[in-house]
């Protein structure tokens, strides 16, 4: 992780994961769910933001919403940690989505140990941690 103090700018240099899995019988798909997921936490983290007015929303269209792309995506590390506790004749368990919820708080508690502030609401944004480092000073 790197958090520019000067301007809030942040950027994950790189993003390690590591999975409880049992027999993986599609690897390519167990990994591309595993790295989609990465992404899509990423997006939660520090970009997706739906904003309200009046209850209303004014984000309305994509060209309003930033979501990763490739470009934005840091070098990941898998581990995958086998176990034979799965369902089924083959001993599997389901990838799913559950590697996206750690994201948004590993990367918000990086930011909190790199620069001493700690920021509470998503996406959190370059112009958060300036404000926060602004109003710590």
């Amino acid at each position: 992780m790197s958090v520019d103090p000067e301007t809030g700018e942040i950027k994950v240099l790189n993003f390690t994961t590591a999975h409880d899995v049992g027999q993986i019988i599609n690897p390519v798909g167990h990994q591309g769910q595993i790295n989609g997921c990465i992404q899509q936490g990423l997006g939660y983290a520090l970009m997706e933001e739906l904003k309200l007015e009046d209850g209303r929303v004014t984000t309305l269209s994509f060209g309003d919403y930033k979501m990763p792309t490739m470009i934005d995506m840091p070098p990941l590390t898998t581990v995958l940690v086998a176990s034979d506790d799965g369902m089924g004749p083959y001993r599997i368990k389901g990838i799913g989505e559950a590697p996206t919820a750690p994201v948004a708080p590993a990367i918000a508690n990086a930011i909190a140990d790199a620069l001493g502030v700690r920021l509470r609401t998503l996406p959190v944004t370059s112009e958060k941690v300036y404000r926060a480092l602004k109003d710590r000073a």
